[in-house]
């Protein structure tokens, strides 16, 4: 994907040949236009002029002129009906290839990105640039290169009455264009500031809508409606800074306009009263420069909003074309995973480099083992589970899948072998049916009906108003906690992966819920080769292996009955939760306390 702007909207340009070169004709037919009606009232002033002692002459001498001028308009309606057509043509398909372009790109970037940008604030980006390329080819395509044309053309035209008049209209025109370029360049400054500004408010009101349920429950809806107005205010400043710099070059702009019809009024007046210009010259000349200075006039006025497309597309292709942390190698191949045998080789890694998480991690998982990971918050759980999804790379050392090396597969390849059932389902704002059927796109309605039934959500789903082609809402906001978690299992079942790793894919559900689905895990995991995170312990019963993870150690390994025979961190957290149903988040303060409190004791 092109890095630079011009090499952006050019990558989109050459694929319609056809259309750029119709831009380009009825630009240089609008061009000779501008000039040509004007000279045409020249041969006809002149020649009414010169014939004016012999009217019988008059009529024919002037006809052929006259009916130029008279068809000019015809012309030019259809010069413009040219340009629609092209425009139809053309901008309609830009967009959406623009926006599938940039769409594709972004799905590449790592989760990381998506952690630091807003997805409100990207989206709004992504509908920016179509819009502002258009903007910008039209201001070209009707405005700059036509204009640009027509005083060439009109320069020639003047040349032939005289020298001088050409000199004035190419120095005025040069100045006023250079001192517009230099304005707007200036400007560019003062909207790129308002861009980023206004990018930012975007995507805290999308922020605040978003959480709005959590803004009422907590009685903080005029808080968030403060917080904004400060961002609004902060824009509305950036506002005012870049329309009073427009209303200042606007004012030197209408400057520079008076000095050209000054300058040419006095040209033509010398010149007529020296008599090397003719009537027809005087009307000619300054029709021509006021037709010019006021298409200059529009180039000047519009290069801020010309500057102003320019610095938002800039903006926008920055943080969307962003490098790409993690991608597919050159000669990267489809993985092939037959027994599912997960080896982790001297892992180093940490979301800062400063603060690693695993030091030299090396761990194995056999075909098909069943394996917890349990541990205090911190200790690198989910982030084992990210680093074999390749959500990150490690900084140094190699995850192998079936003696695969996952940095060298593709990411597709490897993504569609693992079934993920995460803590916090993210659902698509569409039918329960697409959304069940996400695991397996091209899935019969039968099969997601028979992977729901497994997953224990076809009764509820059943009940609802459309059945399996309910809307859920955004991230599945119609649905409780626990439906949304029975939705993703279901999904889970219907991809068949021969890896399954679970995130606490129990923790919304009931425990009546929560038996039925452990019941159709227990049919699901099989023979896969299973990772589940859990902090109830009590749902690792069907494990074969438990892993307790601390600051990226593993300080125990073994099965559960091995571990609570041990005595160690694993049974006095499972004899806790036993006792008092305590959870593990609250377990590990009551842990750490309590182990305090023994050592203090004991020193005193």
């Amino acid at each position: 994907m092109p890095q630079n702007l011009i090499s952006f909207i050019w990558y989109f340009l050459k694929r319609h040949p056809f259309c750029q070169l119709t831009f380009f004709i009825v630009g240089l037919l609008t061009a000779l236009q501008v000039s040509l009606q004007p000279y045409l009232l020249k041969i006809i002033i002149d020649v009414a002029n010169k014939e004016s002692n012999h009217p019988e002459l008059l009529f024919s001498a002037i006809l052929i002129p006259a009916i130029a001028f008279g068809v000019i308009p015809l012309v030019q309606n259809l010069i413009f009906r040219c340009w629609g057509y092209a425009y139809l043509t053309f901008f309609p398909q830009m967009r959406t290839e623009v926006i599938t372009k940039m769409f594709d790109y972004l799905s590449m970037q790592s989760h990381n990105y998506f952690q630091q940008n807003f997805s409100g604030s990207l989206a709004s980006k992504i509908s920016d640039m179509p819009q502002g390329i258009e903007s910008i080819m039209r201001m070209i395509h009707t405005m700059i290169v036509p204009r640009i044309i027509a005083v060439i053309i009109a320069c020639v035209f003047l040349y032939t009455i005289n020298p001088i008049f050409t000199l004035i209209l190419g120095i005025w025109t040069l100045l006023f264009l250079g001192n517009g370029y230099r304005l707007s360049r200036k400007a560019q400054k003062y909207i790129t500031v308002f861009s980023e500004t206004n990018s930012a408010v975007n995507g805290q009101i999308v922020d605040s809508v978003s959480n709005i349920a959590s803004a009422k429950i907590f009685s903080n809806v005029e808080h968030e409606s403060q917080r904004i107005h400060q961002f609004l205010e902060d824009l509305s400043l950036r506002d005012r800074a870049v329309q009073w710099f427009f209303l200042r070059t606007s004012f030197i702009q209408d400057l520079l306009y008076f000095i050209l019809i000054a300058a040419m009024l006095v040209g033509v007046i010398y010149g007529r009263i020296q008599g090397w210009i003719t009537l027809g010259d005087f009307a000619f000349i300054l029709t021509l420069a006021i037709s010019i200075s006021v298409d200059i006039y529009k180039i000047a006025e519009t290069m801020p909003n010309f500057s102003k497309e320019i610095g938002k597309c800039k903006q926008a292709l920055s943080v969307i074309i962003a490098p790409i942390e993690i991608q597919d190698e050159k000669d990267a191949k489809p993985i092939k995973i037959v027994k599912g045998v997960i080896d982790f080789k001297k892992i180093n890694f940490g979301y800062l480099v400063d603060k690693p998480i695993f030091r030299d991690l090396t761990l194995s998982i056999p075909s098909g083992q069943k394996v917890g990971l349990v541990g205090f918050s911190g200790g690198g759980k989910s982030t084992l589970v990210n680093l074999i999804l390749r959500l990150y790379d490690s900084q140094s050392g190699e995850i192998d899948i079936d003696n695969q090396n996952i940095k060298k597969v593709t990411l597709d390849s490897l993504r569609k072998q693992i079934a993920y059932i995460p803590q916090d389902p993210g659902l698509f704002h569409r039918s329960i049916m697409d959304n069940i059927r996400y695991g397996k796109i091209d899935a019969t309605e039968s099969e997601v009906i028979d992977a729901a039934k497994k997953a224990y959500c076809h009764e509820f789903i059943v009940q609802m108003p459309n059945g399996y082609h309910s809307l859920v809402g955004e991230r599945g906001v119609k649905l409780s906690g626990g439906q949304k978690q029975r939705v993703a299992i279901a999904r889970a079942i219907l991809k068949q992966a021969p890896i399954l790793i679970l995130d606490e894919a129990t923790s919304s559900l009931d425990s009546v819920t929560e038996k039925y689905i452990q019941n159709s895990l227990h049919e699901i995991m099989g023979k896969r080769t299973v990772i589940a995170i859990a902090h109830r312990l009590s749902t690792l019963s069907e494990m074969d292996r438990i892993l307790f993870l601390q600051d990226g150690n593993i300080i125990e390994d073994g099965s559960i009955h091995d571990l609570k025979a041990k005595n160690g961190y694993f049974a006095k957290l499972w004899n806790m939760q036993q006792e008092g149903f305590i959870p593990i988040k609250f377990s590990e303060i009551f842990f750490k306390t309590r182990l305090f409190l023994q050592i203090t004791l004991r020193g005193y």
